[in-house]
């Protein structure tokens, strides 16, 4: 579903709201039930937590090592990479060579595997970005608009001369 929004606060808890209430159970010796009502955190994960929270998580001042909750989707790039594949797709657009989407795709498999980055292996083998991560990427990139390239008119084949074309070159 590539429009997913979630319906229920399963795993929303914070690190550090659990860590406070397995210190409850396990320090302070309150039941399970009473520290899963005062924390509204359901009583098998509170039970989970406290099974899984070593004595040293528990005693260390700080946020513990375990994760909490639900892992975010991986993503391929950093912020920065995104940043660097929108602005040469703008500047490919701007010097009259707009990519089509399947192109911005390929590219972004070239660009990963380049930089070693981990990927899915979907990716590898078809060498081409998921469909799935294009609309993301246009998503995150809102200056970015990308489609698939349209039928030239005859007006702009018949523009296509040698003044053009040098100026195009010289723009390069």
């Amino acid at each position: 579903m590539r429009t997913y929004k979630k319906k229920s606060q399963r795993g929303l808890t914070p690190p550090d709201v659990m860590l406070i209430a397995v210190r409850a159970v396990k320090i302070d010796h309150r039941s399970l039930r009473e520290t899963s009502r005062d924390f509204k955190i359901p009583l098998m994960t509170l039970r989970r937590y406290c099974q899984t929270f070593s004595d040293e998580e528990i005693n260390a001042g700080n946020a513990p090592n375990t994760v909490v909750g639900y892992i975010a989707n991986r993503q391929v790039f950093t912020p920065e990479q995104e940043t660097q594949r929108s602005d040469y797709v703008k500047k490919a657009a701007d010097i009259y060579f707009g990519l089509s989407p399947k192109e911005v795709r390929r590219m972004a498999v070239w660009f990963a595997s380049s930089l070693n980055l981990r990927m899915p292996e979907n990716w590898k083998k078809l060498e081409l970005a998921g469909a799935d991560w294009f609309p993301a990427f246009l998503k995150r990139n809102t200056t970015l608009s990308i489609r698939s390239p349209e039928v030239k008119s005859l007006s702009r084949a018949t523009s296509f001369n040698k003044t053009n074309v040098s100026a195009f070159f010289d723009n390069l």
